[in-house]
C-alpha cells in the first residue's frame, strides 16, 4: 500500500511538498481553507520556473525620489548618495554580525547599527549631517504568480486529493509511533494519515498551537518566540504616468524612468498621518513592454500596515476608495508632473492583517531580544519526526531563503525529501527484521 502523506495547506510550500511527494508514488491528500491554491503568494527555484514558464523578469534601476519630512524633493544625485551610503552601511552590519556573531548583544539591533555608524561618520566628517539624516530616515516579477503556481500546482490538482474549505482543527499524533496521524477538520470528519506536514503561516501557528497535541515543547517555544510582519501593499492606478517627464522617450530601455520614491517621516500629513510613518513605492512604469502600467505600488509596514488595514475593514467600493485616497494623496500629490486631473482610476489593497488563514500577517522575522533565532528556526524546521508531523513553509526555509516564495518552494521540497528517506529507512529496518525472524534451513 502506497504512503499516504497530508500536507495542510495548498501554498506555494504545500504544493511543492505534495508534487514531489506524488513523484514518488506517495498518496496525497491536501487540506486548504481557502477556496483556491496560493496561500499568500504572492534559488531561486521561483525564477528558474519563471524562465520556463515565460513568465518575465524584471531588474530594477536606481532611480530613485526620495523627499524630505517637509515634503522637499531632493535632487537625483543627493537622493542616489543617500542610497548608496544606506547599501554600504548595510555591507558593513552584515560583515560585523559575521565576524563577532558571538560577542553581538541580543538586545543590539540593526537600526542601533545604522545609528552608531552615522553618529561615527559625522564625528569624522565623513558624513554632514544632514547626510545622516537622510541615511536613518534585486528581481521583480511584472505580472502575477499565475503561471508559476500554475506550473508548482499542476501535479497536485491532477493527483492530489485536494479539499477546499476544508479547515484543520486537530492534528494528534498516536503514542505509538507505527499508528497514523489524525487529523480533524471543520466539517466534524477525522482523517488517518502515514505523515502530516503543517504549511500553515508562522502567524497562524502562533494563534493555534494547541490544535498539535502533542506538540514538541522546544518547537512550541521557538514558534512563541519567532516573529511575524505586518507588511502590506496598496496598488493606485492612475490615467497616465504623470510623474515621468514628457520629454522621456518610452522606446529606451527604461533607463530614465523612476523606480523607487520614499518619503521620509512626513510631517505634511498630520491628521491622515500623525505618527509620521515613512512611505515607498515603486513603479510599474519602469517596466518594460508590454508590462508597463501606470501603477504605483506602496508599501507599508508595522503599525502603518495595521491602521490602513484596520481601516479599509469591511469597507466596500467608494467608501474603501475614498479612504485609501485620503491616506495617500499627500504623497503621490508631491510627484512631479501632478495636477488635479491626474485622479486614480483604482485602488487594490492586501489586507494580511485581516486574514485569519494568513495569520494576520505576513513573513517571518527575528525581533531585537531573541537570543537563539536559528536555534528556534531549525527546531520548527526539524519538526516532530518521532511522531510523523513535520512544518514546512518560509519560516522553516534555509536561512537565505526566510521570509520569501523561494523559501517556501524550497522548505516544501526538503520535508518532501526527509519524509521519502524516513520511509526507506523503515522499508529496509522491516526488511532486516523479517529476515532475521525467518527460520534457518537446515
Amino acid at each position: 500500500m502506497k504512503p499516504h502523506v497530508c500536507v495542510i495547506g495548498a501554498g506555494v510550500s504545500g504544493l511543492r511538498c505534495a508534487t514531489v511527494l506524488l513523484q514518488n508514488a506517495y498518496d496525497v491528500t491536501i487540506i486548504e481553507a481557502r477556496d483556491r491554491i496560493g496561500g499568500s503568494t504572492g534559488c531561486n527555484p521561483i525564477i528558474d520556473i519563471a524562465r520556463e514558464t515565460g513568465t518575465p523578469l524584471h531588474r530594477w534601476k536606481d532611480n530613485i525620489l526620495l523627499y524630505d519630512g517637509d515634503g522637499n524633493l531632493l535632487n537625483s544625485s543627493e537622493a542616489r548618495q543617500a542610497l548608496n551610503q544606506v547599501w554600504e552601511i548595510l555591507e558593513a552590519a552584515l560583515e560585523h554580525s559575521k565576524q563577532r556573531s558571538n560577542n553581538i548583544s541580543h538586545e543590539a539591533s540593526l537600526n542601533g547599527f545604522f545609528e552608531s555608524w552615522c553618529e561615527w561618520a559625522s564625528q569624522h566628517a565623513e558624513l554632514t549631517k544632514r547626510e545622516a539624516e537622510l541615511v536613518l530616515e534585486d528581481c521583480f516579477i511584472p505580472t502575477n504568480y499565475e503561471s508559476i503556481l500554475a506550473r508548482i500546482a499542476a501535479a497536485p490538482l491532477a493527483q492530489a486529493r485536494v479539499q477546499f474549505n476544508t479547515v484543520m482543527t486537530r492534528i494528534e499524533a498516536s503514542k505509538d509511533q507505527q499508528d497514523p496521524v489524525c487529523v480533524s477538520t471543520s466539517d466534524g470528519k477525522e482523517q488517518h494519515f502515514d505523515d502530516v506536514v503543517v504549511t500553515t503561516p508562522l502567524g497562524w501557528l502562533k494563534q493555534h498551537r494547541e490544535s498539535i497535541r502533542p506538540l514538541d515543547p522546544r518547537i512550541e517555544s521557538a514558534i512563541e518566540s519567532m516573529s511575524f510582519g505586518r507588511l502590506e501593499k496598496v496598488l493606485i492606478e492612475f490615467p497616465t504616468a504623470f510623474w515621468e517627464s514628457a520629454t522621456t522617450d518610452t522606446r529606451s530601455d527604461n533607463e530614465d524612468f523612476i523606480s523607487f520614491v520614499h518619503w521620509l517621516a512626513p510631517s505634511y500629513a498630520a491628521q491622515s498621518n500623525p505618527h509620521q510613518w515613512r512611505l515607498e513605492c515603486v513603479s510599474f512604469h519602469a517596466f518594460p513592454e508590454p508590462y508597463q502600467r501606470n501603477i504605483l505600488l506602496f508599501y507599508t509596514f508595522g503599525d502603518c500596515s495595521t491602521h490602513v488595514t484596520s481601516s479599509i475593514k469591511g469597507l466596500q467600493g467608494e467608501a474603501r476608495d475614498q479612504w485609501l485616497r485620503t491616506f495617500f494623496e499627500p504623497y503621490y500629490s508631491r510627484l512631479p508632473g501632478y495636477t488635479e486631473t491626474c485622479m486614480p482610476l483604482r485602488f487594490l489593497a492586501t489586507e494580511w492583517c485581516n486574514d485569519e488563514f494568513a495569520g494576520n500577517g505576513s513573513y517571518s522575522n527575528f525581533q531585537v531580544g531573541m537570543t537563539d533565532a536559528a536555534k528556534d528556526v531549525e527546531a520548527i524546521r526539524h519538526g516532530m519526526p518521532e511522531q510523523h508531523i513535520y512544518f514546512a513553509g518560509e519560516h522553516t526555509a534555509p536561512f537565505d531563503g526566510l521570509g520569501t516564495v523561494a523559501g517556501a518552494y524550497t522548505s516544501g521540497e526538503m520535508i518532501a525529501k526527509r519524509i521519502i528517506e524516513g520511509t526507506k529507512l523503515a522499508n529496509t529496518v522491516m526488511d532486516v527484521s523479517a529476515m532475521e525472524e525467518r527460520p534457518i534451513k537446515h
